[in-house]
């Protein structure tokens, strides 16, 4: 931990400043009227160190003016006497200014550690910290002015070994990211898939037209495969025939009804099974409808679980914080207890030389001296009141700060108990509760998942008699088709169906022939939809990756809240929130007791936060080093002393007060 105070600050032609010498304390405070110098006077430390002003402006103006005009001829120098890990340094910095024949000019700043002139470069590898944490260490508002994005990036830092792998490892929803995280950073697999969607997004959008090109190129809505069907069965109708013909067998109108029948029952047979599959549909989807139910079901218990977790993590640090307050009171309330006033000394007698004349050595006359004797005894008695007056004073002022100091403690007394009897208990109920419900949800869920995945492929139809029934019927009928024969001649009749499936035959070949180009663009479409099929899928996977990094960014933000905030004392960062219409987002802001920094009107409150965020950075960081609090009049006695007393670094208060003239003294 490097310690870094400010000891004493020499200026010169600084602002309103001509030539003048401040000493500074542990704790100390800078107040007056407006215009005597108190910003300037934390400007020319800002200035020095970091080259911006109190409100952290870079290149501010401070040269000194006289009546509107600056002082050219005289260089701006400060010089800062600081104790720096032990040790005592002594830094300047100062501002020449020359003068072109145009009237314009040029300001050249100079750097000095210890009387040897450094660059700005050395000067500040003269310390071994980086100034842009001493910045945010001795300025209050410097932290909290940078951007969310910067101040995230800080902030996520903090928690030690805690990478994406772990919490993609930590929730089963984010397995689909466990490989990629292994390769390629957040970033990485966010850009590539961002790529990957916009190009596949082009190219799915080309295939429709693509496909409409193909369409108007075929000549006839024509299905080949079913008019190749149509030429075999044609083709095997006549070989039927043929066969008939050879084995001189005539079929009977008994042979043919029991065709038709048989034609019959197979439809019945096939509209079975179509309706059983229908069926078989109809319940895996609604089982996988209720397993989805389920599992949302699942993530918000989930959600509300790490909800109120941190909730309980956020008392029981209220709970500590405050007990540590109440502590520092009683230290106080004992430390006050004990102060004595000094004892009364009473004006020495007067001396017998005191009514004797200096000059000539005579007594003095007797009027002169009973007057001597008179004025004595006066003053004896105006010194005694006096002493009785600021005795009483302190009597009365020791009282006021120990009723104070009890109050506060009875206050903070019974915010703990509240917080340990009635909230805490309540929040512990609930996270049981939750966790309860959390593991029903969880089994009802794994459940569901097993009665899916026991969802038959094909309708089971063995317990269904009627099915069963036209099998055998089927069956037997085709062995009584085949069996059956009457004898008659039919070898007219069979020619005669012979010469008519010939003509369809030729018929069928004819439109084959003229439609064999079809079947190469039919394929092409084939090929084209499979492919935009595919990329559409890519991409829905692609985009299922983007959601999913979003969910990783989500569930980071809520397993490193409450280790983000440990390390800060009344300040509480609030790192993502949801909007009303459910979206999740990302956010940077600062809360203190249940308060938005950014829109809060208390200044005061304002003051508190960035007093805080300043001397939890210093721990962060590693550096006791003076906070700057401008300001201060906006703090009552109460916090500004629990500001003071919480920190253990050197503190400036700078405060407008009635004052005519700047006063600079211990707190």
């Amino acid at each position: 931990m490097h310690e870094l105070k400010i000891k004493r600050i020499s200026l010169q032609n600084f602002k309103c400043f001509k030539a003048a010498d401040f000493d500074f304390t542990d704790k100390m405070r800078i107040s007056g009227m407006n215009g005597l110098g108190k910003s300037s006077l934390a400007t020319a430390i800002m200035w020095t160190l970091f080259g911006v002003d109190y409100d952290l402006t870079n290149n501010p103006k401070v040269r000194r003016e006289v009546d509107g005009e600056p002082i050219n001829d005289v260089p701006v120098t400060v010089e800062i006497v600081m104790n720096y890990d032990g040790k005592e340094v002594t830094v300047q910095k100062a501002q020449k200014r020359s003068i072109n024949k145009d009237g314009s000019y040029a300001d050249v700043n100079s750097y000095a550690v210890n009387g040897v002139n450094k660059t700005l470069r050395d000067f500040n590898a003269y310390f071994d910290f980086g100034f842009d944490d001493l910045l945010m260490c001795m300025n209050p508002s410097a932290f909290l002015a940078q951007k969310p994005k910067e101040m995230r990036e800080f902030l996520f830092k903090l928690p030690q070994n805690v990478s994406n792998q772990d919490i993609v490892a930590r929730f089963p929803e984010l397995a689909g990211l466990a490989e990629l995280i292994e390769k390629y950073t957040v970033d990485e697999i966010s850009a590539m898939n961002k790529a990957s969607i916009t190009r596949l997004s082009k190219e799915i959008a080309g295939y429709p037209g693509r496909i409409d090109e193909v369409n108007r190129q075929i000549v006839e809505d024509v299905d080949v495969a079913e008019l190749e069907l149509q030429i075999n069965a044609l083709k095997e109708k006549i070989a039927n025939i043929e066969r008939q013909e050879r084995d001189t067998l005539s079929q009977s109108d008994e042979i043919k009804s029991m065709q038709d029948n048989l034609l019959e029952l197979q439809f019945k047979k096939t509209d079975i099974e179509n309706k059983a599959y229908d069926i078989l549909r109809t319940e895996t989807a609604k089982k996988r409808t209720e397993y989805n139910r389920a599992c949302d079901k699942t993530m918000k218990c989930q959600y509300v679980l790490n909800e109120c977790k941190l909730e309980r993590d956020k008392i029981q640090n209220d709970i500590s914080r405050k007990k540590a307050e109440k502590d520092a009171l009683l230290v106080d309330y004992e430390k006050i207890a004990s102060e004595t006033y000094p004892e009364f000394v009473e004006e020495p007698d007067l001396g017998g030389d005191a009514l004797v004349c200096p000059t000539c050595g005579q007594a003095f006359p007797p009027e002169r001296r009973e007057q001597i004797i008179a004025d004595h005894e006066k003053k004896k008695k105006e010194h005694f009141d006096t002493y009785q007056q600021m005795l009483a004073k302190f009597g009365e002022t020791k009282s006021a700060r120990l009723a104070e100091i009890t109050e506060q403690g009875r206050k903070l007394r019974d915010e703990i108990a509240e917080l340990e009897t009635v909230k805490l208990p309540d929040l512990e109920k609930q996270v049981l509760d939750i966790e309860e419900k959390n593991s029903i949800a969880l089994a009802h869920e794994e459940k569901l998942r097993s009665e899916l995945h026991g969802f038959p492929s094909l309708p089971d139809l063995s317990e269904n008699q009627e099915y069963e029934a036209i099998c055998l019927e089927i069956s037997a009928k085709e062995e009584a088709i085949r069996s059956t024969s009457k004898g008659d001649d039919l070898k007219a009749e069979l020619r005669r169906r012979k010469e008519a499936i010939y003509d369809e035959l030729d018929s069928a070949k004819e439109r084959l022939a003229r439609v064999n180009n079809n079947v190469v663009l039919e394929n092409r479409l084939e090929e084209l939809r499979q492919e935009q099929i595919q990329k559409s899928q890519a991409k829905a996977d692609c985009e299922r990756i983007i959601d999913l990094l979003a969910e990783l960014d989500k569930k980071k933000n809520e397993y490193l809240v409450a280790d983000i905030n440990r390390h800060f004392g009344r300040v509480i960062w609030k790192l993502w929130e949801n909007h009303k219409n459910g979206e999740y987002k990302t956010c940077c802001v600062p809360m203190i007791d249940g308060y938005d920094i950014r829109s809060t009107a208390n200044h005061g409150r304002v003051l508190e936060a960035q007093t805080d965020v300043a001397l939890s950075i210093q721990k962060i960081v590693g550096i006791n080093a003076p906070v700057l609090l401008d300001n201060a009049e906006a703090l009552d006695s109460r916090n500004l002393t629990r500001i003071l007393s919480g920190s253990d670094c050197q503190m400036i208060v700078f405060a407008v007060s009635d004052s005519d003239k700047l006063e600079v003294g211990a707190i």
